[in-house]
């Protein structure tokens, strides 16, 4: 009898312990939900939001006050504070179950010469040792103890991939000051359980790892039922395929033009539309959908990829309950030929299912000031975010993606502020700035792609894209996806052309704020002359200095309280760069006003244009707290400062040149107005060798 209870016992126990171990959150659960299609089609369960952490500047605090669109975002960090006797800088915190699904970091530190950096150390469950304790570059960089595809290197950064679960509190710190970073992370509900990060753990699933890394390299193609077209198709005309009827899914397509007259329209303007149940829920032009904008550009990616001979292919599973339908339209004026093959196969739809969807927009060519956010997607229901991609056609040599990524998720609504708030677009594509991109920058990975970069020097079309596995992010009420309208020069006249698509599955009854545009995929595809000519006409209506970093647009970081803007209008005879500058007031000696430049990374020469005239005060010059001139503005005739006043070759501190304005004793023949004397500041020369790198 006492055996029979023994027995019963350790099969309950037995049965406990299997049920306990099947809901665990752990290595082994993460690793393959990496690489499984389906599961992401399926609402999690579990709860958890999507969270992110990063260096973003934080004089943004509200998109109703300044310093919404501050730059220098490698610089913010939690706190500091000191562990086992040394100054660390937390750049992430969470309490309660979690996991750690990607970190991203620059791979230059202050500056590009400094490759080495600092340590990242991994505090779990409230240790006062760090489980993880070693270089931060060669961890995202695959150099460490994680080896790729969960950690590699793409373009002067790192992305690391690899779970690390806890169960009860995680902190990050670095050993040395705050660099750009960002983390994003999983948080879950509590009562979920999770089996901590351990390096002994880590050693005991190598043979998963192993598995689970040759899958993400390799690709493998998907099992089921091929159906086959191939067609030539005028415009108006489509290449069609009836899904089988019943539960199932579309779970690999492949599109190829074996013929049109003009790939590169063809690309645009050959639309793939998706439904499912009734409901359209893709709409994308062809090449906006595989990252091949203006060019076939081969790449291989975990979700989609093009080969060699152009054949672009999904990966991305598209399920339904009952029937589903894929179609090509052609919406330009040239026939054009496809080859199509779309496999479907068996695919149980539950309470938890949701649809693929596509979502496109684009807009005529956007003017790079004043800054604004450019919204990617807002939709309200249930829903999960897994990717999306980005085509910029940029008109000049330069930088064109200063703009931070903002998404706001249920929650966040009632906070006014993201709970993703990023440091830069190729930040947030997985890559780095610090020089302008050429095509030697263009690179794919599993789940981020520089897939196409401008030449030279990135004039041209320029495409990004990121995909997400363990990092996709949930919404059970509503998601606002923006990221700023901002590059390296911000001028009215200066215009930028963008295009986007994201990628997401929402459920039954999920709406959103994307709907088709034919009339935007059907016209000619832009062209990097028709965009230079805008901009060229836009200039001839203001004097404008080539290269002027105007004044006006900054912001001014620091001043003594007596300086002010508004005070009077600074008379002048003449024309201003852009047809205004930063007008600030003084009232006695010492007053001080500060400008900071910031994203500099390499010595540079400054120079600066300002108003001179009877009501123009004098002025000594700082460049990060160095004193370099004395400058008295005072003249009997008013005007612009010509030449420019030159304040020589200066090295960056924090990749920012601070610029302060300290006020000197009255020139004697100065004519205050009601007490104070005028700075004027035109604009911002910078020189130095950034765009011939």
């Amino acid at each position: 009898m006492k055996s029979n209870y023994l027995l019963i016992i350790i099969l309950i126990l037995s049965t406990l312990i299997s049920c306990t171990q099947e809901n665990e959150v752990n290595l082994t659960s993460l690793l393959n939900e990496m690489v499984d299609r389906k599961q992401i089609t399926h609402f999690p369960e579990n709860g958890y939001q999507c969270l992110q952490a990063s260096s973003y500047n934080r004089e943004s605090v509200s998109p109703d006050q300044p310093g919404w669109f501050a730059d220098s975002d490698g610089i913010g960090y939690i706190r500091i504070e000191e562990n086992n006797g040394q100054k660390e800088w937390v750049i992430m915190e969470d309490e309660g179950p979690g996991v750690i699904t990607k970190i991203w970091a620059v791979c230059f530190y202050y500056g590009l010469n400094d490759t080495i950096g600092a340590n990242i150390k991994f505090y779990l469950d409230g240790a006062k040792e760090p489980v993880i304790n070693t270089n931060f570059f060669k961890l995202v960089k695959g150099q460490d103890f994680v080896k790729a595809p969960f950690a590699d290197e793409s373009t002067r950064a790192g992305n690391l991939y690899f779970p690390i679960p806890y169960a009860k509190s995680c902190k990050i710190t670095m050993d040395k000051k705050s660099f750009y970073n960002i983390i994003n992370y999983r948080k879950y509900p509590e009562g979920i359980k999770v089996k901590t990060f351990t390096m002994k753990g880590f050693r005991k699933v190598k043979n998963l790892r192993d598995k689970v890394a040759k899958i993400l390299n390799e690709t493998p193609a998907a099992k089921g039922e091929a159906l086959f077209k191939d067609k030539e198709i005028e415009k108006g005309e489509s290449v069609q395929f009836e899904l089988p009827e019943g539960e199932g899914a579309v779970k690999h397509l492949e599109v190829r033009i074996d013929h049109a007259s003009d790939i590169a329209q063809a690309l645009r303007s050959t639309v793939l539309i998706g439904e499912f149940d009734g409901k359209q829920t893709v709409w994308c032009p062809l090449g906006d959908f595989f990252n091949n904008v203006g060019k076939i550009q081969p790449y291989k990616m975990w979700e989609r990829s093009v080969k060699e001979d152009g054949t672009m292919i999904c990966r991305w599973v598209m399920p339904y309950k009952s029937s589903g339908k894929i179609i090509l339209k052609n919406l330009w004026d040239d026939p054009v030929k496809l080859s199509v093959k779309v496999v479907t196969g068996g695919y149980k739809w539950d309470g938890n299912s949701m649809h693929f969807y596509a979502s496109w927009r684009m807009d005529p060519p956007t003017p790079t000031f004043p800054l604004f956010d450019w919204n990617f997607l807002e939709a309200e229901g249930r829903g999960v975010v897994v990717g999306d991609e980005w085509t910029v056609l940029n008109p000049r040599e330069g930088w064109w993606g200063e703009g931070d990524e903002k998404i706001y998720v249920d929650g966040d609504f009632d906070k006014n502020f993201p709970s993703h708030f990023g440091t830069g677009t190729e930040d947030y594509y997985g890559w780095a700035g610090g020089i302008v991109p050429t095509p030697a920058d263009e690179f794919s990975k599993p789940f981020v792609g520089n897939i196409i970069v401008g030449h030279p020097n990135s004039m041209g079309y320029n495409v990004c894209t990121r995909t997400r596995s363990l990092d996709a992010i949930p919404f059970r009420n509503k998601i606002k996806f923006d990221v700023e309208s901002s590059c390296g020069t911000r001028q009215r006249w200066h215009f930028l052309q963008y295009s986007h698509t994201t990628f997401w599955y929402g459920a039954p009854g999920v709406t959103h704020n994307r709907k088709p545009l034919p009339e935007m995929a059907a016209k000619k595809l832009p062209t990097l002359e028709a965009l230079q000519q805008k901009v060229e006409e836009a200039k001839k209506y203001q004097y404008i200095v080539d290269g002027a970093l105007e004044a006006e647009i900054l912001d001014i970081t620091q001043k003594s309280n007596l300086v002010s803007g508004g005070h009077a209008n600074i008379p002048m005879w003449g024309e201003m760069s852009s047809g205004a500058m930063k007008e600030l007031w003084f009232e006695k000696p010492g007053d001080f006003a500060e400008f900071k430049i910031t994203e500099q990374f390499e010595k540079s020469r400054l120079k600066f244009c300002a108003a001179v005239g009877k009501n123009c005060g004098n002025f000594d010059v700082y460049v990060n707290e160095k004193f370099i001139i004395s400058q008295d503005l005072f003249s009997n005739h008013q005007g612009m400062s010509n030449p420019y006043m030159d304040l020589g070759e200066v090295e960056p501190v924090d990749n920012s040149f601070t610029i302060r304005f300290v006020m000197k004793k009255q020139n004697e023949g100065a004519n205050p107005v009601r007490g104070k004397l005028a700075l004027g500041i035109d604009f911002f020369l910078i020189e130095n060798n950034f765009i011939k790198r």
